[in-house]
């Protein structure tokens, strides 16, 4: 299978909400030396990743989402000893603050045109109804990061950005305990309307007889589904690695338990959780899924496959 196929990918958080620089290496998964950088890293709400994927003759580089904030996508990017020009293109998730807020500091900060993929949803303005009270509005404006110099290509399809190197549109929804997120709300023509968030997507890598890669920013059309999905995309049923954030912790015990079972079920050789997931569905996915399991963390890096 895929003669032509990346030969692997590295995965590198830039952004995350945690920050351990404890946690051990395993031949996988490779943890930031303490005192290895000069400056330290910074945890912030929201997840970018910085995607390299060898093609062989080519090193593709995406970045995926950009955090809340600039200061800290630019911070740890400088950090880690990465700037943006060697970036190929971005690859936005969905349309929440928390994945996009650094992207149009990024897009100045690179000062020259940059491929930028999304759904077309993403730009209707959202927020979230909340017993607290109401968050947001917030919205992303299409005309801006055009004028800052994002090349956009929106689109609800499959998307192979390069040979194997997938973008899932829209993810469809078959489990009947996932999807949706309490509280969720998008203004769309005008509309106030519950969100059924369906401009999430997700990265996807196939490398072939090693599996495919799933990367997602929030799972907010249900992890399982993204996996489910992925495997029909590549025709590769063999999952190497899911990471990302799952958005768990507002789900009942039930829906847990399904899904803990769910990922067993996968044969995932590895799941890789951070961002949105959530402390106590952390700690069941470890307590369940245990050496397959390691939690994310601000430079991180997840190095699949290879030559």
């Amino acid at each position: 299978m895929g003669a032509f196929l990346p030969r692997g990918v590295i995965i590198t958080t830039v952004v995350d909400n945690y920050l351990d620089v404890f946690e051990t290496s395993t031949p996988v998964v490779e943890r930031i030396v303490p005192g290895k950088l000069k400056r330290p890293l910074l945890a912030g709400h929201g997840l970018a990743f910085l995607v390299e994927v060898d093609l062989g003759e080519e090193r593709f580089s995406l970045l995926m989402d950009t955090g809340n904030a600039f200061d800290f996508l630019k911070h740890n990017m400088e950090a880690l000893g990465r700037g943006p020009n060697e970036v190929d293109a971005l690859f936005l998730s969905h349309g929440h603050p928390d994945h996009y807020g650094g992207l149009m500091g990024f897009l100045a900060w690179r000062g020259a045109p940059l491929p930028v993929y999304t759904h077309p949803d993403v730009f209707w303005p959202k927020y979230l109804a909340t017993p607290r009270g109401k968050v947001g509005p917030w919205e992303l404006e299409r005309a801006g990061l055009e004028k800052a110099g994002a090349e956009l290509h929106c689109s609800r399809e499959v998307q192979e950005l390069r040979t194997g190197v997938y973008l899932t549109g829209e993810i469809p929804r078959r489990t009947e305990f996932e999807g949706g997120m309490p509280g969720a709300r998008i203004i769309k023509e005008g509309s106030d309307l519950v969100d059924p968030l369906v401009d999430e997507q997700a990265l996807v890598v196939n490398l072939g007889e090693k599996g495919i890669a799933v990367v997602s920013g929030c799972s907010h059309p249900g992890i399982v589904n993204t996996i489910h999905h992925a495997r029909e995309i590549t025709g590769n049923d063999r999952l190497f690695a899911v990471i990302g954030g799952f958005h768990l912790a507002q789900v009942s015990n039930e829906v847990m338990a399904r899904t803990a079972a769910a990922l067993k079920e996968s044969k995932a050789r590895l799941v890789v959780t951070g961002h949105c997931t959530g402390f106590r569905p952390n700690a069941r996915l470890s307590s369940e899924l245990g050496d397959v399991f390691a939690i994310n963390c601000v430079g991180t890096r997840v190095v699949l496959g290879g030559p």
